[in-house]
């Protein structure tokens, strides 16, 4: 892919996207970076990218820049370079932050949404990109390299900022308390991650062909240990429990959501 691309901002997503874009085939001389911190420049130095000496010398070098800083950083960044953009691609990944808001500051621009999640880092993430009435086949085709891409509107974009982005910390836990289950029943460590990492893997690639219920239900044996468990689940409210966390999650984001908007 004939593309030089900037990335401002090597936080974890801004390095997991680095990470990649390289391990799906971009050279890694196409990529140049910049960040104010030295101890994130230092974490991305040997992986032989290009490390520019500013915002503006990112922007001057690339095609395509992504600006992979925080939401309260944005505005300051898109500022500073708004005057070196002309005919060029931006990319934000950064919550909250409306594509209003980046219009007007970068109107020389091509302005991207993007919302990865952290498995663009291993090549599997979840990348949903707006706005879909502005399609491109390049940009499509190089965040396809980091997982599974879909054109969404803004407003779906924004929930999928909690409800994908945000998620595989929870997966995570869960995760957890299946080793940590594995290890109190005797499985070593190291067997108990390999399996809850396939588990879910294998789950994961069953959701995307079979229903919820279907896939438990494949499971299930009468008297089983496996209805045992489901049926703990339900006398032990864990499902509605962490329903209600979501929802309570999903309505004070959406509250700070609105802030963002009425601001921009």
């Amino acid at each position: 892919m004939d593309m030089d691309i900037g990335v401002i901002g090597i936080g974890r997503m801004g390095r997991a996207i680095i990470k990649g874009f390289i391990s799906g085939g971009i050279d890694p001389k196409k990529i140049y970076v910049y960040d104010v911190s030295p101890m994130a420049i230092e974490s991305i130095r040997g992986m032989g990218v290009n490390i520019c000496s500013s915002n503006i010398e990112v922007v001057r070098s690339s095609n395509l820049v992504i600006l992979a800083v925080k939401p309260s950083q944005v505005r300051g960044v898109a500022e500073d370079i708004s005057r070196y953009v002309d005919g060029k691609i931006v990319i934000s990944i950064a919550a909250f932050i409306q594509l209003k808001m980046l219009e007007k500051i970068l109107s020389g621009a091509r302005i991207y949404r993007v919302m990865p999640n952290i498995g663009v880092e291993v090549n599997t993430g979840f990348i949903a990109i707006t706005p879909p009435s502005a399609m491109d086949s390049n940009i499509d085709r190089l965040f396809r390299l980091l997982g599974e891409v879909v054109w969404v509107d803004e407003d779906v974009l924004d929930l999928l900022t909690l409800m994908s982005a945000s998620t595989p910390a929870l997966i995570a836990e869960i995760a957890d308390a299946l080793i940590l289950a594995s290890l109190k029943a005797g499985i070593p460590y190291d067997i108990a991650k390999k399996a809850t990492a396939h588990v879910l893997q294998g789950v994961g690639k069953l959701l995307l062909y079979r229903d919820t219920s279907s896939i438990r239900d494949s499971v299930i044996t009468p008297r089983g240990t496996t209805i045992e468990l489901i049926e703990r689940i339900y006398t032990e409210e864990a499902k509605s429990r962490l329903l209600s966390a979501l929802i309570k999650t999903i309505e004070k984001y959406l509250e700070l959501l609105e802030k963002y908007k009425s601001g921009s």
